[in-house]
């Protein structure tokens, strides 16, 4: 099945979406944003504290954008040494939206002179969410070739988190990126696509976690009721299986996947721009609500860059 460009496009723009939308309310509990709101969020909104307006987005974004112009540089191919050049340029321009503290340490590292493959933080502790946010240009650029999505995937988190799970968490992205912009329609995204995943990530703390998701979904759980068991932290093991059961619940809608993940609390910009590449993957452009993408920060320039890796995916 050949990709659908819109769909490229649905990737960015719900990544961007997602981490907008959820970026007020990063840190809160579910009943915080309940009672703030009076109900669940439906719009963007700003957060005075990091001095952000509606429709702005975190380093999320930033890193998944600064991942996506180093293709671009590379002429159409992923390269793990320009894609650290990028991620410096970003953390050199200040504009850093929230950067998280393995994220930080590893570019100074980078800025120090450490080759990319031993800048990444090491342990336990680099077992976060930061390459799960920024991996979707990977995933639209290999959804052809599996095999590379796995390795091009691995040599980007380990430039930040050199952790056996972060790894995993980006694949796992990935592939249910890369599966959804090849598919004309939902029929493939039920809870068994889980098993896919699994079989591509292998044995791991987010495979056992996705089971888990698995089996709520089949119990048919509320999102909001599910992710309380499944996590919101910044752990990637409970972003991931998060994100997906926001998507596989409500696969067909985009607006109702983004705000499940967003009304879980935690780490609500993240599990907000995960679910929204995913579903934005494979719903494509035009399922997006309008009053999102034509407000979203930088609207433009992911749709100038989508094209860009649809083109460049065509060679690969």
């Amino acid at each position: 099945m050949e990709a659908d460009s819109s769909k490229f496009e649905g990737c960015l723009l719900g990544l961007a979406i997602g981490d907008a939308l959820g970026m007020p309310f990063e840190g809160w509990r579910p009943t915080w944003i309940m009672s703030k709101l009076g109900g669940r969020v439906r719009d963007f909104l700003p957060d005075t504290r990091r001095g952000l307006k509606a429709g702005q987005w975190t380093d999320d974004t930033k890193m998944a954008l600064h991942l996506a112009m180093s293709i671009k540089r590379n002429e159409g191919r992923f390269s793990a040494r320009e894609a650290a050049k990028w991620y410096v340029r970003w953390f050199d321009s200040g504009d850093l939206r929230g950067i998280g503290g393995a994220t930080a340490e590893s570019i100074l590292r980078l800025k120090a002179g450490s080759d990319w493959r031993e800048s990444g933080k090491t342990g336990e502790n680099a077992a976060g969410n930061g390459t799960a946010m920024r991996c979707a240009p990977i995933g639209l650029l290999d959804h052809k070739k599996l095999d590379l999505l796995r390795e091009d995937s691995k040599n980007d988190a380990v430039i930040t988190h050199n952790n056996p799970e972060a790894i995993a968490g980006s694949r796992a992205v990935n592939f249910f990126i890369a599966t959804g912009v090849v598919q004309p329609d939902f029929v493939e995204a039920k809870p068994e696509l889980i098993d896919r995943c699994i079989e591509f990530i292998g044995p791991c703390k987010v495979a056992d976690n996705l089971k888990r998701a698995k089996q709520l979904l089949k119990e048919n759980l509320h999102c909001g009721t599910a992710l309380q068991t499944l996590g919101t932290s910044g752990y990637v093991v409970e972003t991931v299986a998060s994100a997906v059961y926001c998507f596989l619940k409500t696969p067909e809608n985009f607006e109702e996947t983004v705000i499940s993940a967003v009304m879980g609390g935690g780490d609500t910009d993240t599990t907000g721009a995960v679910a929204g590449a995913i579903s934005g993957a494979w719903n494509g452009t035009w399922s997006l609500p309008r009053r999102w993408v034509d407000t979203v920060e930088a609207s433009d320039d992911f749709r100038e860059i989508a094209g860009k890796l649809f083109n460049f995916s065509q060679s690969i």
